[in-house]
Order: structure tokens, then C-alpha cells, then sequence
């Protein structure tokens, strides 16, 4: 019955969906030249043999995939890959981590189809995968209605979307007791998914634990690292408005104590450089800018004070080059971003008060104090002060996070070893 309902909704809501993914494809939020495939379309053959369709909605969710699929290419190599997202950015990455999958099995990259009935039988009896395996929270009523034989990887339902969830709880039973098997992140989340309707619910922690570190172009690194010397760097990462001013009374008070301290600021919007760089210069002069080709100096009349890093894909330069790392979107009431990436690298990480958007990494992160949350600037002020100032205190940190990050991984090898046994068992399914 509710999925009549939604299909109901659908029809009377079509005009609608027409006009949004027009709106879409004129803001460059579509492929148009892969349009087709949202349609459920495909011009590439099924591979023949067993077939796995993993999907990540979008880019987070693709990282998170990212360690299973290198995981489950080990235990079977001669099982062809369909891999889908419904974002470019996702698909981008998607498309720049198939050729480095071992095996010889196919890797097929495709966008997922419109969550609408004709596109996903028709995407679903293309390419009749043997297991369809979704990550956090897809729930979308027509893919998991369809799906031959679904799994749910990094199962999650975020305190924010609990309560609507529970207000719909009828609404999604039907659909999560489809799941043959639910790796959940956390037991609260293993209680919320099985009240949803999932059964067969095990507790595998975050595949986000496990994903590589972020990659940097090495020639560029050795460049830095002699323009940059020995100074105490700080980089705040990923800023958005307003952050960038914080930044920069941050490192006139640390300055104060270590005059030699460069700060590296980077906009999580490449594109905000130039409205970056004004607000920085109304505290230093000595800013200097990489999205018009300057580099940090030291010393002399054209000493740096901040580095304004506005370019795109170099955040894992920057952490390689941070003697302390601040995760920005924490310090204004944005919800955060990825502190795994600075702490893989081994770099001493902090964040402001604003994390929302993570409750699920930041627990385990805390427990253990590998992460620092400053509830304000000046505590934030005093953390880094310290791990600049006191040797003994950056060793400690840097050494708790050689050893302690690895214990918190592996759910990568447990969802794919999940995937792997289900394989024989399962059956092609074509949906009428």
C-alpha cells in the first residue's frame, strides 16, 4: 500500500519533477551527455558472469566504498563491478578509482536511474545484478523495491533525521525489511534501522575510517616544504564565510608567542579566493594567494604571514605541510568536515563547536583524544599554542594517532567479506 502511495505522489507530482531536473541540467548539476542513464538507459552490455551494484549517492558516500571495493577485488577478482551515483562529483571519483581495481572482472560506472518505477525496472533488467548493495541511508522506495537481493553498508539514521524517520516508520518497514543484510555503524543505529523494519543487523563500524589518505602531488610537496622551512605551520582547512576572519585573529594571537608561525587558509570554495583575500588583508598585509600563482616567503619584505591555498584537489599538500590541522565549517555553525583526512596523515587535528554533521565519526574520535573540539576561539587559541610552543605535546599527539587510528578500521575487509558469501548463494533476478 505505500508503495502505491508513492507512486501516486509521483504521478501527481511529475510536472514538478519535470521542471527540477530541467533546473538541474541547466545549472550543471546533470550530466546531459549521460542524461540517459537517469532514464534507466544503458549502451553497454551486462557483462556475463556474477555481478555486484554497489551504490554511493554521492560523494561522501563513494569514499566510503571505496576501501570495500578494493577489499572485495581481493576475496573475488572475477566479479564484475556496477558501480552508480547520482552526483558528478561522485562519478568523477568513481571513474578515477575503476582502473586501479585489481582483478578481471568488469567495472561498469553508471548514474543511478531517477528514483521512478519504468527507469529502474528498466535499469534493473539491463543489468540484473546477482547483489545490489546501498550505503548509509538509501532508502528511495522504487530502488529498494527492484533491487535484486539488497545489503546496506554503513547503515546509518542521524539524530537530526530520527524523528521524522520515526513519524514515517510505516512508510519504510515494507521497504527496509527487503535488506538481506545491515551492517549498521553504531548500536544506536542498529536499534533505529531494526525499528524501521531491517532485520539481520550486525554492528561494523564506519567504512569512513578506512579510506585512503588524501593524495598530493609529490614534486609540489618538496617545493613547499623547502619554501616553508622549519616554521610552525597552522593550516585551517575547508573555511566558509566568516571563517577566514577567525583564521586570521588566530594567527595574530599566536604570533604574539611564535613570530615565525605561517597559517595556510583553504577555502572550501576555490571560488571565494578573492572575497578570502580581502577579508584576510584587513588584518595582515602579508597574505599571499595560490590561485594567482604566489608562494609563501620567509623573511624579508615579502614575508607571509597567511597562505590563502584557493585551489581545488591540493587539501592533501596542505595537511602534509600542518604542524597542527583546523578543520573549518566547525568554527561557524556549517556542521563541520572530514577530520580523518588531517589525522591519516598523522597531523594533530582540532575542530570548533559546530560538528553536527559528523555525529557519527566524532564519538570514537574523542573517546580516544584524537581530536580536539574548542568550544571557542580562545580555547582554540590555547590548544594550538600549546602543540606549537611544547614539543612533548605535539610527539604525544602525533604518536596517539599512529597508534590508536588503526584500531578504529577494518569495517571495509567485514562489508566485503559480507558481500563475498552472499555471492554463491544469490540468484539473477529480472523484475517484470
Amino acid at each position: 500500500m505505500s508503495l502505491l502511495l508513492y507512486r501516486l505522489a509521483q504521478v501527481l507530482l511529475s510536472p514538478l519533477l519535470v521542471l527540477l531536473m530541467a533546473y538541474r541540467l541547466l545549472v550543471g548539476r546533470e550530466d546531459s551527455a549521460r542524461f540517459a542513464e537517469r532514464r534507466g538507459k544503458s549502451d553497454v552490455a551486462r557483462p556475463a558472469g556474477p555481478l555486484v551494484w554497489l551504490h554511493g549517492a554521492s560523494v561522501g558516500e563513494v569514499v566510503s566504498l571505496l576501501p570495500v571495493l578494493h577489499q572485495l577485488r581481493a576475496l573475488r577478482p572475477d566479479v564484475h563491478l556496477l558501480l552508480t551515483t547520482g552526483t558528478r562529483t561522485g562519478m568523477r571519483m568513481l571513474e578515477k578509482t575503476a582502473p586501479a581495481l585489481a582483478g578481471h572482472g568488469a567495472v561498469v560506472c553508471r548514474y543511478v536511474p531517477l528514483d521512478v518505477g519504468l527507469f529502474v525496472r528498466r535499469f534493473v533488467n539491463h543489468w540484473q545484478p546477482n547483489l545490489s548493495v546501498f550505503v548509509e541511508s538509501e532508502f528511495w522506495p522504487e530502488l529498494l523495491a527492484a533491487a535484486p537481493n539488497p545489503m546496506l553498508l554503513n547503515g546509518r539514521i542521524s539524530d537530526r533525521s530520527w524523528p521524522q524517520y520515526q513519524k514515517w516508520a510505516w512508510f519504510f518497514r515494507p521497504r527496509l525489511a527487503r535488506y538481506l543484510h545491515v551492517i549498521a555503524q553504531r548500536d544506536d543505529d542498529a536499534k533505529r534501522l531494526r525499528h524501521l523494519g531491517a532485520s539481520n543487523i550486525t554492528v561494523g563500524g564506519n567504512l569512513k575510517f578506512d579510506a585512503a589518505p588524501l593524495a598530493a602531488d609529490e614534486a609540489l610537496l618538496e617545493k613547499f616544504r623547502a619554501l616553508i622551512g622549519s616554521r610552525p605551520t597552522v593550516v585551517v582547512a575547508s573555511t566558509h564565510p566568516g571563517e577566514e576572519e577567525m583564521a586570521a585573529k588566530l594567527h595574530m594571537a599566536l604570533k604574539q608567542q611564535v613570530p615565525e608561525v605561517l597559517t595556510i587558509i583553504v577555502p572550501r570554495h576555490p571560488h571565494r579566493g578573492t572575497a578570502a583575500m580581502n577579508a584576510l588583508q584587513r588584518y595582515t598585509r602579508a597574505v599571499h594567494r595560490r590561485g594567482t600563482g604566489e608562494v609563501p616567503h620567509s623573511g624579508g619584505q615579502r614575508h607571509t604571514d597567511i597562505y590563502l591555498a584557493d585551489t581545488l584537489g591540493e587539501l592533501g599538500l596542505w595537511y602534509r605541510l600542518a604542524d597542527v590541522a583546523i578543520v573549518g565549517g566547525s568554527l561557524v555553525p556549517h556542521g563541520g568536515h572530514n577530520p580523518l583526512e588531517p589525522l591519516r596523515l598523522g597531523v594533530p587535528t582540532a575542530t570548533g563547536p559546530h560538528m553536527f554533521n559528523f555525529q557519527d565519526m566524532m564519538p570514537p574520535l574523542t573517546n580516544h583524544q584524537l581530536v580536539f573540539i574548542a568550544p571557542d576561539m580562545a580555547a582554540l587559541t590555547q590548544h594550538v599554542l600549546g602543540l606549537l610552543t611544547k614539543p612533548e605535546l605535539a610527539k604525544a599527539a602525533r604518536s596517539k594517532i599512529a597508534t590508536t587510528l588503526p584500531l578504529l578500521s577494518g569495517s571495509s575487509k567485514t562489508a566485503a567479506l559480507a558481500i563475498a558469501e552472499k555471492l554463491p548463494l544469490a540468484e539473477t533476478v529480472s523484475i517484470a
